[in-house]
């Protein structure tokens, strides 16, 4: 039975992506970004698995690449996908899209990662009561980050000013700039837990990354810190961001994409209906709440410009 979870979260995520590529197959320019959009997201994982030995997944998925299932790679370009559709609407400037989509990423992962740990799609060093409900706030710090690097160099080769051989290089270069970001954000998280846990010298902290033992990273005392810090950022990029929207009201468009919306529906559904069928609710009834919450946003984020519109006229 257990197996069948798996089987479906592949099977769904195979039939999404082969959805999005038929429906966008005139759009070569989304194709491609689609497609390094899938490379990214399994680069990303290996190094993560394979380099910092916090988090490993299921053997229960059928298709692996190194250990890295290939339906994460895929949910990779699924989450783009959708996210970039959400937001379309809005019309911001090409250096606010990141940060709106990094926000609407990551609040995707903070309903959809506490239910996966549940499933054992992957699995975290630490217990499923402390940080995020069992997933490390590490992990969705560095969805921001990702995501914000990833779509900010895609739209940045977009811009006119640069050839299209130098467009090629910046949207490409993605794959290889953002595991670098990545693993200072990851350094710059073990030594705020260093510090904040009283491992004050670097050779301190060397000896715990070399011996793998991150147990200092997740103690009560630094789970707080990191807990305030992650969700002052959030706080922070909600201001902004309504801020800029309240400003671009004028350049908000009416319409709405249903397909990319269905989508969403559907990985939102299924994880919220694993809530039930598993019986996580029992040990943990707010996980109903963060889905349904991060379900709202998602459809929020959709249907709200036509309340902005219909409130401009």
């Amino acid at each position: 039975m257990d197996n069948l979870f798996f089987y479906f979260f592949e099977f769904g995520t195979v039939l999404a992506v082969f959805a999005i590529f038929f429906k966008e197959r005139k759009n070569k320019e989304l194709l491609e970004t689609l497609v390094l959009a899938i490379f990214y997201g399994l680069l990303l994982e290996t190094l993560n698995v394979h380099m910092s030995g916090v988090y490993l997944y299921g053997k229960e998925f059928l298709l692996q690449v190194y250990e890295i299932p290939l339906a994460i790679g895929l949910g990779w370009a699924i989450i783009y996908y959708i996210v970039a559709k959400s937001i379309e609407s809005y019309n911001l400037k090409w250096w606010q899209v990141p940060f709106f989509m990094a926000l609407v990423a990551v609040v995707f992962d903070l309903a959809i990662d506490t239910v996966a740990t549940r499933l054992g799609f992957w699995d975290w060093l630490i217990p499923l009561n402390q940080e995020w409900f069992g997933v490390p706030y590490d992990n969705l710090f560095g969805w921001l980050v990702v995501v914000w690097t990833f779509v900010f160099f895609i739209n940045l080769s977009k811009q006119k000013f640069w050839s299209k051989r130098m467009s090629k290089i910046i949207k490409y270069s993605s794959v290889i700039i953002s595991p670098f970001i990545l693993v200072f954000q990851l350094i710059s998280f073990v030594i705020l837990a260093a510090v904040v846990s009283g491992k004050n010298s670097l050779g301190e902290i060397m000896v715990v990354h070399e011996s793998r033992d991150y147990s200092y990273a997740y103690s009560p005392e630094v789970q707080i810190v990191k807990a305030y810090f992650f969700w002052i950022i959030i706080a922070v990029l909600i201001l902004c961001l309504t801020r800029a929207i309240h400003k671009n009201r004028d350049k908000i468009s009416a319409k709405v994409n249903f397909f990319p919306l269905t989508i969403a529906i559907f990985l939102h559904s299924f994880f919220l209906v694993s809530i039930f069928m598993k019986g996580f609710y029992k040990e943990a009834p707010i996980l109903i709440l963060i889905s349904l919450v991060s379900l709202f946003f998602h459809v929020l984020i959709v249907i709200a410009p036509f309340y902005l519109k219909e409130k401009k006229k």
